[in-house]
């Protein structure tokens, strides 16, 4: 059977996992191999074929821009509305659907707190014995403090439920007691404060769902269910999802790339993908491994590269597009007077720039040629993202900066505080495993030639590593 879509004929792999619709489906795919294709063709299957109300199709992606962009596609193919949800959005209508009065905290709330208590801890014994100890590595800073205990609720909150607290007490060293101890009291004086104002954050909305649908259930009926981007949920997340399923008995399809999991650090569990078929029994893993992006030649590089990884699912990634040498390493001299001449050189009318910080380009040129995150280069359409803020984006050509060999280049070597360790999912197997996936996928933005700007005597370690094994696809410039 042909499937045709948005205009694009599917393919027989894309065909295979939209017309699967009689067990659980994991859809293991690619960078650019038409996810969003494949997912409208199977609600256009679902729909038309074999007749479920699209209501009936629950629907859920990672952004709100995701989320809006997958509803356009529907829309437009099916002649038809179809909601497609954030967890949160989802979450929320749970809620309302059960007429739970709520209102959302304050952003701020948890820094607010979390800044007054310390503040009224400085001239306690045990505070003091925490941060001044000679055998303990933290200095007193509060801004660090500050910065670390309210992401240890964070994802402490994305990943585990009120009562795992005392479980980490139970695994954590002496000389963390005491930290965990402050944290402890500051995520109690944060639920009291919130439960005293009739407030909830946004980790709340998906727990508080999760517990409605368990103990009342759903209003609605669900007969499919289909995830995006699975690769980036939480336990949190997946909970309320096996409820849902275990209330209407749906059949659930995720899709998703482990290669692209690069979300660690907000509390995304990439187990939740690699262990699916054993979570969601019985479970069929289906595979989209042709790209439409990317050369055959970069996209083996960039696989071969991660998959170094001992975590990611082995596949083999196809093209029928051609490049000799994708990889363009521009040397430069001085950083800052050279990244024009860059420009110059790649001559691109659209160019995303990638980095791995915030700061990465300001740090690089003057403000004064920037606006908006844009570069003003002639009329170029030439623009700034960061790798994470880039992830689902596409451009003609891609330039990657600050690749030296340093402490907050690519791959960072900041080190995650210890007292993380409790709360985070499961730690890196091969080393710079996370910022291995965050390099795959700023290689694998171009839909032709990825430019790397290097300094030819500080390069990154990633670097230094494609020339080591993919040399004869790289084209070396002195600029």
């Amino acid at each position: 059977m042909k499937l045709e879509v948005l205009g694009n004929i599917l393919d027989k792999e894309q065909t295979k996992c939209a017309l699967k619709n009689n067990c659980n489906t994991i859809i293991i795919a690619g960078a650019g191999s038409g996810k969003s294709l494949t997912m409208v063709g199977k609600i256009k299957y679902l729909v038309q074929v074999k007749h479920i109300n699209i209501n009936e199709i629950l629907c859920i992606t990672f952004t709100n821009e995701a989320a809006i962009s997958l509803e356009k596609k529907i829309t437009k193919e099916l002649n038809t509305n179809c909601k497609v949800y954030t967890f949160h959005k989802l979450a929320l209508e749970i809620i309302k659907e059960h007429k739970i009065n709520y209102h959302i905290a304050p952003s701020d709330l948890l820094d607010y707190l979390t800044d007054e208590i310390l503040a009224s801890l400085t001239h306690k014994t045990y505070f003091q014995k925490l941060f001044l100890a000679k055998n303990y590595e933290y200095t007193l800073n509060f801004y660090n403090y500050q910065k670390n205990i309210i992401r240890f609720i964070n994802l402490f909150k994305a990943n585990y439920e009120n009562n795992y607290f005392p479980k980490i007490f139970k695994q954590a060293s002496h000389k963390d007691i005491a930290y965990l101890r402050i944290i402890y009291k500051i995520y109690k004086i944060y639920n009291l404060e919130k439960s005293s104002q009739g407030l909830i954050d946004f980790d709340d909305m998906i727990s508080i769902a999760t517990k409605l649908v368990k103990e009342k259930g759903l209003k609605k009926t669900y007969k499919y269910i289909i995830i995006d981007e699975y690769q980036d949920t939480s336990k949190v997340r997946e909970a309320l999802i096996k409820e849902i399923i275990f209330k209407t008995k749906a059949l659930i399809t995720v899709v998703g790339d482990d290669f692209q999991s690069i979300y660690r650090f907000s509390g995304c569990d990439l187990n939740n993908f690699l262990h699916f078929t054993h979570n969601f029994k019985p479970a069929k893993k289906l595979y989209l491994t042709n790209t439409y992006r990317n050369s055959k030649e970069l996209i083996n590089i960039a696989g071969n590269f991660v998959m170094k990884n001992p975590r990611q699912i082995k596949k083999n990634l196809t093209s029928n597009k051609k490049l000799h040498q994708p990889l363009i390493i521009l040397y430069y001299k001085n950083k800052t007077k050279d990244f024009f001449k860059a420009l110059k050189y790649i001559n691109s009318s659209n160019l995303m720039v990638l980095g791995r910080n915030n700061n990465d380009l300001i740090n690089l040129i003057s403000s004064k040629y920037l606006f908006n995150n844009k570069i003003i280069y002639q009329d170029y359409n030439i623009y700034y993202k960061t790798i994470h803020k880039a992830k689902g984006l596409e451009e003609d050509n891609v330039l990657i900066i600050n690749l030296t060999n340093s402490l907050n280049s690519l791959p960072t070597k900041i080190k995650e505080e210890r007292i993380l360790k409790y709360v985070l999912p499961q730690k890196d197997l091969y080393p710079y495993e996370e910022e291995r996936r965050l390099f795959y996928v700023a290689l694998t933005r171009t839909k032709n030639y990825c430019y790397l700007y290097v300094d030819k005597n500080n390069p990154s370690i990633f670097v230094e590593e494609l020339i080591k094994h993919y040399k004869k696809h790289i084209s070396f410039v002195d600029l």
